[in-house]
């Protein structure tokens, strides 16, 4: 018997007492399983294994044969041992695997000198396949009857465990969705990119564990920027809201529903593999046409040597090509078409744990307060309608167990139960919707089957009207008084602040959004290059990219742009200019958010460029809580050459995070400290331990805003080697102008 193990029959060998730690889960399970019939069957190398469409991902491995297989190891499926067993091409156990025909690919791709084999099916009790347990001796095996029949006993009781671990990870995923609402996008109620971020790393976490797949959804609107060129940004968001309620409706509950930003929507999709993306693509299509969203999509299933993150973004490319085949035009597909900076989308985060306690919206509040009144009275929901124009719409709802959410309906005035209540022709209080005079015969009454209902006006602090505030049941309610309506008008005096500060908040939203309208019609951020230079030789090494605006500061126009949503959609926009239009000039650098660096989108914008010659600062002034997400993104950019900087080091904690946790080939030295180093001995000592820092990590030191001759002397006294600023070069178009 190899390695000395003694091999004992069925009826003593303690399979159920297992040494060594507790068993807890699945892998505690397989480790402890694996390391009983090294000890007590033998064979050499024994592993639990999972087919992932055409990959074999090792679960728990026990290699004393030292053959390199490990936890995590991934192998081709068509190479491995296990593919002929599962296939009835090769048998479960042989102790003359050369004489095995259906083996001689897997002896020959592997490589591993099996003489012996066995491969045992992991079946859940419903009888589902969910893996394989496998063992490789390089010594002959006699008796294999009963070696086989303590394996599958093994195998029986792991294929359970594993089983029902799957089902208990579900039931995971489910609440880990539910929680993501707390990190959502207030339009569309949708998770936003924090909680796709922290979603895609518990579901890698999972399939790595499990063995279990996912696929990624990528779906990009077609006609978001048409729509608020031409009917405006109401309209844009109610075609967002559209949308996200058309997924919602369209995927399983299981699947996680995200708006990355602007017009870009995500789905994570557990357990959807490779060969039902075709069949998801097609009914996602057909349902979003009924909707009347026009929309590209992209579908790619997680690879397990790769990941979600790459499958991700191989689900971003998708979702380009298809939009560019049904535009007739390969420029799509390139990023290099105009970006509508106006669409709205989440804040500027980068994923990772939230920094603090997550502080309900406004409309969340409204909500609350709906679903309190609606609860109080007993109702199926509470309606907010917003009079738009010559139509009533249900903005924000409340509903019971069960009850139809109606958020969104729209009613012609003239048809309304609002619009007849304050022209004074309808009670506040109908106990009996379909035998009310004013009520039965209205079509309203139908489409959102009332049977009861109250309402009260809500105003503004300003006294405009802004909707009425609603119950509704679908059954008659004989026991509604006039005091039922005075809870509503106390909670419609209630929300009156809500609003007027919702509505000024809207108001900022539509005057920021205009300017960027006016500034996508004017063709976009103006970019502007300022030399790097060797400040040894004063020749220019590089240039960095800055962006100008018709007025004001760049600051202020990035901030109030991520303010309402569209701070993405500008960076990508002044990103897509300043590629455009870079002169030749060394090392072209560009300044990009973590957001946009963890995005498929910059990948996007940088193809078929000399990666080599693109540096990236990253810019951001807050900490950012999950590098580990950033340095995911960054690697394959880096792989093929882009260098990155870390922008005004020295200026506070965040800079000096990123330099640790990023390793930059560049550290860009903030103005702050330059500006009068000359006669300034605490700023000459932090900037020379920076330079200091810079030369053993193999970083170059930048020196941002020289100004004076003398500034120049004494950070290149200091060891700072390269420099910009006004003294050195001040920003020019590429033309010179």
């Amino acid at each position: 018997m190899a390695n000395g193990a003694r091999r004992e029959s069925p009826a003593d060998a303690p399979v159920a007492t297992v040494s060594g730690p507790p068993v807890v889960d699945f892998t505690s399970a397989a480790t402890a399983t694996l390391e009983h019939l090294h000890r007590h069957v033998g064979m050499d190398t024994w592993a639990i294994a999972r087919r992932d469409g055409d990959d074999y991902v090792v679960l728990s491995a026990l290699d004393g044969g030292e053959v390199g297989l490990a936890d995590g190891s991934v192998l081709a499926w068509a190479d491995t041992f296990c593919a002929s067993s599962v296939a009835g091409d090769a048998p479960r156990f042989s102790n003359r695997v050369d004489e095995v025909a259906a083996w001689a690919h897997a002896r020959e791709a592997t490589g591993f000198p099996w003489i012996s084999y066995l491969s045992v099916p992991l079946r859940a009790p419903d009888g589902r396949v969910l893996g394989s347990l496998c063992a490789g001796a390089r010594e002959t095996q006699p008796d294999p009857g009963l070696l086989l029949g303590e394996v599958e006993l093994a195998a029986s009781l792991l294929g359970t465990l594993l089983a029902y671990e799957v089902r208990l990870q579900a039931e995971a995923r489910r609440a880990e969705h539910a929680e993501a609402t707390a990190d959502h996008d207030a339009l569309t109620g949708l998770g936003n990119r924090r909680a796709w971020d922290a979603a895609l790393a518990l579901e890698e976490a999972r399939a790595r564990r499990l063995g279990t797949t996912a696929s990624v959804l990528v779906l990009d609107l077609d006609a978001l920027k048409e729509t608020n060129d031409t009917q405006g940004h109401e309209a844009g968001d109610e075609l967002l809201v559209r949308t996200a309620r058309a997924l919602r409706d369209l995927l399983r509950p299981e699947d996680l529903v995200v708006r990355l930003g602007g017009d870009e929507f995500a789905a994570l999709l557990p357990d959807v593999d490779a060969g039902a993306v075709a069949d998801l693509v097609a009914r996602l299509r057909a349902g979003l046409r009924v909707d009347q969203v026009r929309a590209s999509l992209g579908v790619a299933t997680r690879r397990a040597a790769e990941g979600l993150h790459t499958a991700w973004h191989a689900a971003d490319s998708a979702m380009y090509a298809d939009k560019a085949a049904r535009a007739g035009t390969a420029e799509l597909a390139t990023g290099s078409a105009a970006l509508d900076l106006t669409s709205p989308g989440p804040g500027r985060v980068v994923g990772g744990a939230a920094t603090g306690p997550h502080a309900p919206t406004v409309p969340e509040r409204i909500e609350h307060l709906l679903d309190a009144v609606r609860r109080q009275l007993g109702m199926d929901a509470a309606v907010l309608v917003h009079l738009e124009g010559d139509a009533w719409r249900l903005q924000y709802t409340a509903t019971g167990p069960g009850v139809r959410d109606p958020r969104g309906f729209a009613c012609p005035r003239e048809e309304s139960y609002c619009q007849r209540l304050l022209d004074g022709h309808l009670d506040s209080v109908i106990p009996d919707a379909r035998a009310h005079p004013a009520t039965a015969s209205l079509g309203l009454t139908e489409a959102l089957d009332i049977g009861a209902y109250l309402a009260a006006p809500v105003h503004l602090r300003d006294g405009s009207l802004y909707g009425t505030l609603c119950a509704i049941s679908s059954r008659p309610q004989p026991d509604l008084r006039q005091r039922d309506a005075g809870v509503l008008e106390v909670l419609a005096e209630a929300m009156s602040d809500l609003l007027t500060q919702e509505e000024a908040r809207n108001g900022r939203r539509r005057r920021v959004l205009a300017r960027l309208d006016q500034l996508h019609r004017d063709g976009g951020p103006r970019p502007v290059f300022q030399p790097v230079v060797d400040l040894r030789t004063l020749r220019p090494v590089g240039v960095e990219a800055l962006s100008r605006f018709p007025e004001g500061e760049p600051a202020a126009w990035f901030g109030q742009a991520a303010d309402v949503g569209a701070g993405v959609q500008l960076e990508l926009a002044a990103l897509t200019a300043a590629l455009r239009e870079a002169p030749e000039a060394g090392f072209l650098a560009l300044n990009v958010s973590p957001e946009v660096a963890s995005s498929p989108a910059l990948a996007r914008l940088l193809q078929g460029r000399r990666l080599d010659a693109i540096v990236l600062e990253i810019t951001e002034h807050e900490q950012v809580e999950d590098y580990a997400t950033l340095l995911r993104h960054l690697d394959p950019l880096r792989r093929d050459g882009v260098r990155i900087a870390v922008d005004d080091a020295g200026a506070g904690f965040a800079s000096m995070r990123h330099v640790l946790a990023l390793d930059p080939e560049f550290v860009k030295l903030d103005m702050s400290l330059v500006q009068g180093i000359d006669r300034d001995g605490t700023r000459q000592a932090l900037t020379a331990s920076l330079a200091t820092f810079a030369q053993r990590t193999g970083a170059t030191l930048i020196a941002e805003g020289i100004e004076t001759q003398a500034e120049l002397d004494c950070v290149l006294g200091l060891g700072v080697l390269h420099g910009q600023g006004f003294h050195l070069g001040r920003p020019r178009a590429a033309g010179g102008g």
